[in-house]
Order: C-alpha cells, then sequence, then structure tokens
C-alpha cells in the first residue's frame, strides 16, 4: 500500500502494469474524509477507468509512474451535473464492468502529456554549476561596486581615483 502522500500528486503520471502501459492518470479522486481513494485513468486506448488505491503498489516520483502489481480498472460512465440551490454537482460513476487493459501500449505519451510531465520534473543541478552561479554573482557584486567607487570619486573630484 502506498502512502496518501503520494497518490495526492501523482496526476500525469504513467500507470505501469505487469503487461505494460495501462495508461495515465488524470486526476485523485478524494473519499469522504479528503484521502486519495481512487485514480481517474486514461488508458492508451482512449477510455477512462477508476483505479482503487488498493491496487497501487508503488508510486515513483522520479520516472512519474505508478506502479501496478494487478490491474483492477473499473469502467466509467460519462460524468454526470446536477443543479441543486443555484450550485453545481459533478459526479461520475463506474459502469460495474471491468476495463480490459490493452494490448498494444503506443510507444510515447499524447504530446499534452508529455509537456505536462516535462514541466513537472524535478531535476537537480550539478552541485559545480550550483557553485559556479554563485561565485559569478559575488564576482559581479565586487565588480559593480568597485566600479560605483571609482564613478563616485570621478562625480566629486573630477579624477577617477
Amino acid at each position: 500500500m502506498t502512502a496518501v502522500a503520494e497518490l495526492q500528486s501523482c496526476d500525469g503520471f504513467s500507470v505501469e502494469g505487469v503487461e505494460g502501459l495501462l495508461g495515465w492518470v488524470e486526476e485523485t479522486w478524494l473519499d469522504d474524509s479528503g484521502h486519495p481513494a481512487a485514480l481517474a485513468v486514461r488508458t492508451s486506448d482512449g477510455r477512462r477507468a477508476l483505479l482503487p488505491a488498493d491496487a497501487v503498489r508503488a508510486v515513483d516520483p522520479d520516472t512519474q509512474q505508478v506502479i501496478v502489481a494487478r490491474p483492477q480498472l473499473q469502467e466509467l460512465d460519462a460524468p454526470r451535473i446536477a443543479n441543486a440551490d443555484s450550485t453545481l454537482a459533478a459526479s461520475w460513476r463506474t459502469t460495474g464492468a471491468l476495463v480490459e487493459p490493452p494490448s498494444a501500449t503506443p510507444a510515447t505519451p499524447p504530446p499534452a502529456l508529455a509537456a505536462s510531465r516535462a514541466a513537472s520534473a524535478h531535476r537537480e543541478r550539478p552541485l559545480w554549476r550550483i557553485a559556479a552561479f554563485a561565485f559569478g554573482c559575488l564576482a559581479s557584486l565586487v565588480a559593480f561596486e568597485i566600479a560605483l567607487d571609482f564613478f563616485v570619486a570621478y562625480l566629486v573630484t573630477g579624477h577617477a581615483y
């Protein structure tokens, strides 16, 4: 069983099973207490399904993958909107049918998903780049202060030194 915090932040991750790619997480569904209870998944063939949180074995934030041992994808019915007391309420229900994992999985995710994954991917810069940037900023500050000192001396006395 994965941690609640891991399931909370896995929108856009790919769902991987034993057979390979099953689809991508569209959103996390919460239970009455506000904890993740299921994941809405867009399968690689375009269907929508619901994956219960119990079926998730691991979440890998580095590769942006949700690992599933045995897929228990339940087919989602069309979304419904109800208008009560001038407030809108949207709901999605399962049909009760299980979605079979697609046999042929695409090699690459759709362009919109690839863009969102690239934007949310965490990349750490090497230490030497961070140090070089910091020393460059420090050197620029020192050079600016020295130039400012000579400029003020020139304005006051007419000579730079």
